[in-house]
């Protein structure tokens, strides 16, 4: 029978494990640099994932999830007491971070096998709860051994928390060469490999054995290099509620724009080959062998063969109505925005354009039309055509070219409208402030062309962008607007054709003898018979005021969308995102139908709407009930009521606060930078770091003194009235800059307000626990749970009033935090 050691012997064994841990205090910090580089790019990652998988209005909820996740592991921690401290910390380090690293490809597997329902009804909110708990697990994992490394491991916990911090902005970065080289899933087990490599170090740290962590971490970065290499890789299974068939692929690839499928090439009659087609298409393109290319699960664009010499075998594109500039703009030069699979590039070639020149943000296209399809759709050899990987606004904003047609056709589906998919998303090619630099690049008599979906039905979508096209026009001092614009539609696609210089007599013929050869339906004209009233008084509108007052409606947003609030795709009002819950009578006042996806903008309004709002029922309700239950249990901490609020109101307003300004940064800057994924990785790099450097700051702060140490949460609002009122003169100045140096522009406004962020969070837990020790855990789940919510309340306030509206929010914000400093430092000066 082994014979009890005494408490001195006890003690010994104690100080020589903290003597071990001491001097491998190295290790310590290396695995916990691997564990956060693998969070943050996780979350990043899903991301990505989420806008391939579901719909892009579904990205933005991984940055809720994660903040959840987090949250709730630092909790756990301190629940969980004894069990994780002490001489019983290192190794639960070790025990934890190995859970993590299985954690992260299991999950990801169970990710891809979630299918997510379209739609509003009890199985859609089903699978998005499945969904926000299989996104969750790794977080909440991450969070544990987080928590465990700052608050149970003994050390300079300024180096321990700047290397936290070090490894999160890292892992923000990886995302974009780590796809560009591999796949979603190969991010994923590299993420794991991290983890698991983190683990093997925290397993020397401990003094426990190392092997099975680093034989774990061996086999996941073997597992993401197979599986980036394979013909066949562990891929996305669902999407957009279908089951993806993976047979006749020749080529996928994965960036942070989007996962693109190229299938094997087919026979393909004329629907497959035409946006708008009009009589007699069926006859002219007859039977071709097209390449279909699937953007995110859902959004196509067709590679129709070419041997890149015969013209007269592209005769058959002049019966698109996307066509229609080349009817009247032929033998000058062509700027297309959007390339995809080359088809507007063909148009081009076929008006005998002298000169072409593709911008395309996306290099997956690029490289695969000058690359390996090259034989198949030759229109790269053509010596005319030139193909620039570059975000178009930007390109456009430096170029010295000038254009006779100037071309943006569909980049979407009409599945992608019905289903909200861009309703929440910021979009920087349909803004005011990004058509007058569309305009600017036109030579005398040129032609900017933009194709959208459309439904005779509901014409919303095309109203917005027949206002958007006639604030243009005002904004450059054209006094009729009438007369420089056309709307000319087929079937399911609109094409508006604005001109700088009025159209003239010529051109009027011409359109109106292609249209009537071609059964195309004259909507907008300067000569033409009205035949919508409401179209053609926006175009008639002689100026902005008049424009506003025109487009008025109580339900539904016609407003000219701006960089400040670039929603182009959310036509609904509040008031009538709302009606959903008001039942069907209520839909059919608006002229919605059913929300089932197949009635175009309005009804995906209504989807992405609902799903937000499910999103925050459900995030809230899991914050509750897995934060605040168990946190409740425990009794409230030991304090005042009054001096327990002002603590519940302060972290309160930093969670809401702080996701008041991430989110809105983030929005912000896709505009800016031309892509959301960019903005969510630099803002996030940004964010992280300049925070971290802010909480280390805050050691330095004496707030026994009172007075002015108490104003901490005025730089804040400082901050972000510079960044407020300064951005938008600072954007339109640099907008013509290369993408690295306006991610580093990105980068300075960001930086000097995060690093005032950080010190709110570090000082106000020195507040809290001058007057009561056990209140910590509380103020985590109350931070966490406000920022779960101030995510969704950042996109639901920047998409109906503005970005501008939600920094404003957020000022709001911290001039709450800094009235709850002043309370909370005279109750814990007279605790003390």
């Amino acid at each position: 029978m082994a014979t009890p050691k005494s408490a001195d012997e006890t003690g010994k064994a104690s100080v020589l494990t903290h003597t071990l841990m001491r001097d491998r205090q190295n290790w310590f910090l290396i695995g916990l640099f691997l564990t956060t580089v693998a969070s943050l790019l996780l979350e990043v990652l899903a991301t990505r994932l989420l806008s391939s998988m579901t719909w892009y209005h579904l990205s933005f909820f991984a940055v809720s999830v994660a903040m959840f996740g987090m949250s709730a592991g630092a909790v756990t921690v301190y629940l969980k007491g004894e069990e994780l401290s002490g001489d019983k910390a290192a190794g639960a380090l070790g025990t934890w971070a190995v859970r993590l690293a299985l954690a992260i490809p299991v999950s990801h597997v169970f990710l891809l096998a979630v299918p997510i329902p379209d739609g509003v009804d009890l199985r859609a909110a089903t699978g998005i709860f499945v969904l926000t708990l299989t996104l969750g697990v790794p977080f909440y994992v991450a969070g544990i051994v987080v928590a465990i490394a700052l608050t149970r491991i003994p050390g300079k916990i300024g180096l321990v928390y700047a290397v936290d911090l070090a490894g999160a902005a890292l892992g923000t970065l990886l995302i974009i060469p780590l796809l560009e080289s591999g796949n979603a899933s190969s991010v994923a087990l590299f993420c794991g490999g991290l983890a698991g490599l983190g683990a093997a170090c925290f397993k020397v740290f401990s003094g426990s054995g190392h092997r099975a962590a680093t034989f774990l971490a061996v086999l996941l970065f073997g597992a993401g290099l197979w599986n980036a290499q394979s013909d066949q890789p562990l891929t996305v299974w669902y999407s957009k509620g279908s089951i993806i068939r993976h047979e006749n692929v020749t080529h996928e690839r994965w960036n942070v724009h989007a996962q693109l499928v190229v299938r094997k090439p087919s026979p393909t009659r004329s629907g497959g080959l035409y946006w708008g087609p009009g009589e007699g298409a069926d006859v002219a393109a007859g039977t071709r062998d097209a390449v279909r290319m699937v953007l995110d699960g859902d959004a196509g664009t067709v590679m129709p063969r070419w041997d890149g010499v015969d013209l007269a075998d592209l005769e058959w594109v002049r019966y698109d109505v996307t066509s229609l500039p080349y009817h009247i703009r032929r033998n000058g030069d062509a700027g297309i925005i959007g390339v995809g699979g080359g088809r507007d590039l063909l148009t081009a070639v076929w008006g005998a354009s002298n000169s072409v020149t593709g911008v395309e943000i996306n290099g997956n296209f690029k490289d695969l039309l000058e690359g390996d399809l090259r034989e198949f759709c030759a229109v790269a050899d053509r010596p005319e055509v030139k193909i620039v990987h570059d975000e178009a606004r930007s390109y456009l904003t430096r170029t010295e070219q000038r254009f006779d047609v100037l071309q943006m056709s569909l980049i979407d589906t009409w599945a992608a409208t019905g289903a909200g998919a861009f309703t929440l998303t910021e979009n920087g090619l349909y803004t005011l402030d990004s058509w007058e630099v569309f305009l600017d690049v036109l030579k005398p008599r040129g032609v900017f062309s933009v194709s959208r979906w459309y439904d005779p039905a509901d014409a919303s979508e095309t109203s917005r962008l027949l206002a958007l096209g006639t604030a243009a026009l005002l904004e450059r001092g054209v006094e009729d607007p009438s007369r420089n614009l056309v709307l000319i539609s087929r079937g399911r696609v609109a094409t508006l054709l604005t001109s700088v210089d009025a159209f003239d007599e010529m051109d009027l013929r011409t359109l109106d003898a292609s249209s009537n050869e071609l059964g195309f339906s004259i909507l907008v004209s300067p000569v033409h018979p009205t035949v919508n009233a409401f179209l053609t008084d926006i175009t008639k509108s002689p100026s902005r005021a008049a424009l506003d007052e025109v487009v008025e409606d109580p339900f539904l947003d016609y407003s000219v969308p701006t960089d400040e609030r670039p929603y182009f795709f959310n036509i609904l009002k509040p008031r009538a995102a709302f009606s959903i819950f008001r039942g069907a009578e209520s839909r059919q006042g608006l002229g919605v139908g059913s929300v089932d996806g197949t009635h175009g903008v309005m009804a995906g309004n209504l989807i992405a709407t609902t799903t937000l709002v499910i999103l925050t029922v459900i995030t809230f309700l899991l914050v509750l009930a897995i934060i605040g239950g168990p946190l409740a249990k425990t009794g409230l901490p030991n304090m005042r009521r009054r001096d327990f609020l002002s603590a519940v109101g302060y972290f309160a307003a930093i969670g809401l606060g702080f996701m008041m300004v991430q989110v809105p940064f983030m929005q912000r800057f896709s505009v800016y930078l031309g892509h959301p994924t960019y903005a969510v990785v630099v803002t996030l790099f940004s964010m992280i770091l300049m925070t971290g450097v802010g909480s280390f700051l805050s050691d330095r702060i004496n707030l026994e003194r009172g007075g002015k140490s108490l104003s901490y949460a005025g730089l804040v609002v400082l901050g972000l009235l510079l960044v407020r009122f300064g951005v938008g003169p600072l954007s339109d100045a640099t907008i013509q800059s290369g993408l690295f140096t306006r991610c580093l522009i990105v980068v300075a406004i960001v930086s000097p307000v995060s690093v005032a962020l950080g010190l709110c969070f570090p000082l106000g837990m020195r507040l809290v626990t001058k007057i009561s020790d056990d209140a910590t855990p509380w103020m985590w789940a109350v931070n966490g749970a406000f920022g779960v919510l101030g995510a969704v309340s950042a996109v639901g306030v920047s998409m109906w009033m503005g970005i501008g509206t939600s920094l404003d929010c957020a000022c709001l914000c911290y001039l709450v935090v800094l009235l709850f400093t002043r309370r909370l430092h005279s109750a814990g000066s007279s605790a003390a």
